[in-house]
């Protein structure tokens, strides 16, 4: 029986049977039971939850940055830690956007985990500015951890976004425009210093972040302007906190990227950790192409550092792909990428406006387009590949090309030029101009292409699926007879 403080009774010649407080006591007891046993089901039952302590605040699960600068053969997946997200509210509504908003406060990020939420969990394009829909995280906010993805993808989740995306939005709006009026209110006060202190600048970094789960990539030009405008009122980024420092770098190169220009501050140096150097043989790889492309121009030095940087990233990645949970640490990637990608922006990308050769700006470009692959890879790139003023095909139809030490690199352009973009008429062209030249150079399978571009930065295992792809599509435009389109060999290692 469910209550314990009944004693069992004897009904058979007992006098308490014949008191009747006491058998009013045992009727009442039994009769509770009868009546549960012929009570029907309720067709709207309500399944009782566990309920939990409310989330921490963002702000106290994000990661430490002193935890962060480590050594480059470690990795920080297991530091940004599960944030458990309880369920703080009675089980007659539990509905998970509201929980989310009641249990964040007036976290800076709390807005764009929101907005994450809506977008992973909808088909629609409501939510984004320009039409189109991708999932877009940031590295340094608490959406980027296991708990807090397993909650934006939970049935729950994406139940209650289908059911009622116009409340979610509403929280959005409403959380958007308090943190605006928060930040005028700081920015119009009568001290100068509220202005720089750090709840302020992470607000802005908070909306630039939404901008950019939205896909409002014009507004998050405007708050950067802003951005940059306070800090560099308040002496540049050395005077933030060093977190706040590599948020401001993130922002910035991805700004650059999406704009093609340099990026407005300097690396912070002492916050970055270090690659490490090239195996002997691919040391030896790279001196030989380092060579073949200082022959083309001598402003190709800052490439060949940035090709360079890229054959490290390359072989780190290797390594580290045995371990579990990398392919979700976009943090620790971004930490090594993204002084790849200042430098390919503030020495290199010049090159693409100049009267440099075409095969140079071909080199430049595949190293822009190879960076942001890496970040769309780690869903880290907010927006579609940026248009530039060359495509690698249009560059690689200049007569400097032509000639045989040249076959490595322009197959390698080529490939990543077919399995990179996404605009169709450049990734036929690049499939077909890749057929010729494995016509002319008498390759008869993919593997032959494989071992020819082995001494440039290649990234197999993120590109596994197009090369494949790529593979295929090229070996059935060959017309040999001793090739078929199945069965492609391939070599992961390569």
């Amino acid at each position: 029986m469910d209550s314990p403080k009944y004693l069992f009774v004897n009904l058979t010649q007992d006098e308490r049977s014949k008191n009747g407080k006491t058998a009013k006591e045992i009727r009442t007891h039994v009769m509770q039971d009868i009546g549960r046993a012929r009570r029907k089901t309720r067709k709207n039952a309500r399944v009782p939850l566990n309920l939990r302590s409310p989330p921490p605040s963002l702000a106290q699960s994000r990661l430490e940055i002193d935890s962060v600068v480590k050594p480059a053969t470690f990795t920080w997946s297991s530091l940004q830690g599960d944030v458990a997200v309880g369920l703080s509210r009675p089980f007659w509504n539990q509905d998970p956007l509201q929980i989310l908003d009641d249990g964040w406060g007036m976290d800076p990020f709390a807005l764009y985990t929101i907005a994450l939420a809506l977008n992973s969990n909808t088909t629609t394009t409501q939510l984004s500015h320009n039409g189109s829909s991708r999932y877009f995280l940031f590295p340094f906010a608490s959406a980027n951890s296991r708990s807090f993805r397993d909650l934006i993808a939970s049935p729950a989740m994406r139940d209650a976004v289908v059911r009622d995306f116009g409340k979610g939005m509403s929280i959005c709006l409403r959380r958007y425009t308090t943190g605006l009026r928060c930040v005028n209110a700081s920015l119009a006060s009568n001290s100068p210093q509220a202005s720089l202190e750090t709840p302020v600048i992470e607000a802005i970094i908070g909306f630039i972040c939404y901008n950019y789960a939205c896909q409002d990539f014009s507004q998050a030009g405007i708050h950067f302007a802003g951005l940059r405008g306070l800090i560099d009122v308040g002496g540049g980024t050395d005077s933030l906190p060093a977190q706040v420092r590599l948020m401001v770098m993130w922002i910035d190169i991805t700004t650059a990227l999406m704009r093609n220009h340099p990026p407005h501050y300097a690396l912070p140096a002492d916050l970055l950790p270090t690659l490490l150097p090239l195996p002997l043989e691919c040391s030896r790889q790279m001196v030989n192409m380092t060579a073949l492309m200082l022959s083309i121009s001598s402003g190709m030095s800052n490439v060949v550092h940035v090709y360079r940087d890229l054959k490290r990233l390359a072989a780190w990645l290797e390594i580290q792909s045995v371990m579990p949970g990398l392919e979700r640490d976009s943090l620790s990637v971004s930490l090594f990428l993204d002084p790849i990608a200042h430098r390919a922006l503030s020495d290199s990308a010049p090159i693409m406006y100049t009267t440099s050769s075409p095969l140079a700006k071909a080199c430049v470009l595949a190293a822009l387009v190879i960076i942001i692959s890496l970040r769309r890879k780690y869903d880290g790139f907010p927006g579609p590949l940026p248009s530039y003023p060359i495509t690698i095909t249009d560059a690689l139809k200049g007569s400097e090309m032509g000639s045989p030490e040249f076959l490595t690199l322009r197959l390698w352009l080529l490939t990543i030029a077919a399995i990179s973009t996404t605009e169709q008429g450049e990734r036929q062209g690049a499939q077909m101009r890749l057929v010729a030249e494995m016509r002319r150079a008498g390759l008869r399978d993919w593997r032959g292409v494989m071992e020819q571009i082995s001494p440039m930065p290649w990234f197999g295992r993120l590109w596994e699926d197009e090369c494949m792809m790529l593979g295929e599509y090229v070996m059935s435009k060959l017309q040999r007879s001793e090739t078929t389109t199945c069965g492609i060999p391939y070599d992961h290692a390569a």
